[in-house]
């Protein structure tokens, strides 16, 4: 009883029609001298050979040769599989189907042939095997078609699974960091805490629901950056910082949420906030056809603060995990470092 639950009938019937229209297709080119019972019986039995040689194949050789990379034993499995049946298939018919319906085999090949004539004979094996495998290598297709089907449809899957869990490592971050700047700013009791609240609700209100999404307008990430750019801002005057973001949208395009965030941060940490200096940082967003450039660059602090810590790196790491998921070989990365700078450009195509 568990073994027919665990049978998908849907599937089953799909099979027990494939073979049953290649029945009616041999029986529509019967000819009308032939008499429909013998017909039948016998093509049921090449059928059933058929059958026996595809199913084997299917479920039993090729998961334990084709899909382990065993390819010549794949193939020296294949063809004894083959000539198993083959032989299973004249031994039916020297000793039942010819006894029964003599005239049905006056004209075959081997009829006047004995049985190990008949199992050695080259003409006899080719045509034999050509009638076998034809149908079998329709039916591996499917099989195949629907296995790759399958692994396309798992691997969307983990890749969904992955993009979660990288992004569920970002937000907290982000959060975290904007949360700190609204703090330092009411310690200060400044009088932007009402601006800082506004942002700040944009601001979560993109993380905690836009970023569900797999891409989202061009538009609404520079609008998440400007209020972030913003934030960041009120905590140092401008004898502190000078901060300059361009434009250029020629066309919109979809992004991944916060897929730039994480160098801005680290801009503003690793360029500001250790800088006795003023510190400068310049962001440019360009959205072409099909593409967009994000660059950005900030001058590193000259009082050996400038290392980017270990956090930072796992943060860089996330953002290069997330572009192979999302931007597989559609995207160009590149950070460069020199004493006074460090540019990093984004190229990404949709």
């Amino acid at each position: 009883m568990n073994f027919i639950k665990r049978i998908d009938l849907r599937r089953t019937a799909l099979h027990c029609l494939y073979w049953i229209l290649f029945l009616l297709f041999f029986f529509s080119n019967k000819s009308d001298n032939e008499d429909s019972y013998a017909f039948i019986v016998i093509y049921s039995c090449k059928i059933l050979a058929q059958a026996v040689a595809a199913y084997g194949l299917i479920y039993w050789i090729i998961p334990e040769t084709l899909n382990k990379k065993k390819y010549l034993f794949f193939i020296i499995s294949a063809l004894g599989w083959l000539y198993i049946v083959f032989a299973l298939l004249i031994t039916l018919k020297f000793y039942y189907l010819e006894p029964r319906f003599p005239a049905f085999f006056d004209d075959w090949l081997g009829h006047t042939m004995t049985m190990r004539e008949r199992l050695t004979s080259g003409k006899l094996i080719v045509r034999e095997f050509s009638f076998i495998t034809y149908p079998v290598i329709i039916l591996g297709f499917i099989s195949f078609n629907r296995k790759q089907q399958r692994l396309l449809k798992l691997e969307e899957e983990k890749r969904s699974i992955e993009l979660k869990v990288l992004k569920n490592q970002l937000n907290p971050h982000f959060l975290f960091n904007t949360l700190n700047n609204l703090y330092t700013l009411t310690l200060k009791k400044d009088d932007k805490a009402p601006e800082v609240i506004a942002k700040l609700s944009e601001i979560l209100d993109f993380v905690l629901y836009r970023c569900n999404e797999d891409y989202v307008s061009v538009e609404k990430e520079i609008t998440l950056i400007e209020n972030y750019i913003a934030l960041e801002k009120l905590r140092y005057d401008e004898n502190r910082l000078d901060v300059l973001f361009t434009k250029d949208i020629q066309e919109s395009n979809k992004i991944s949420p916060l897929i730039v965030l994480t160098f801005i941060e680290n801009a503003f940490k690793h360029g500001v906030v250790n800088e006795t200096e003023k510190a400068t940082i310049r962001l440019n967003l360009e959205s072409k056809k099909g593409q967009i450039i994000f660059s950005i660059e900030n001058t590193k602090p000259q009082n050996g603060f400038a290392q980017i810590s270990d956090k930072s790196k796992i943060g860089l790491e996330n953002v290069r995990k997330q572009l192979d998921l999302l931007y597989p070989k559609k995207y160009q990365l590149q950070i460069e470092e020199t004493q006074m700078l460090y540019t990093v450009k984004l190229c990404l195509k949709n």
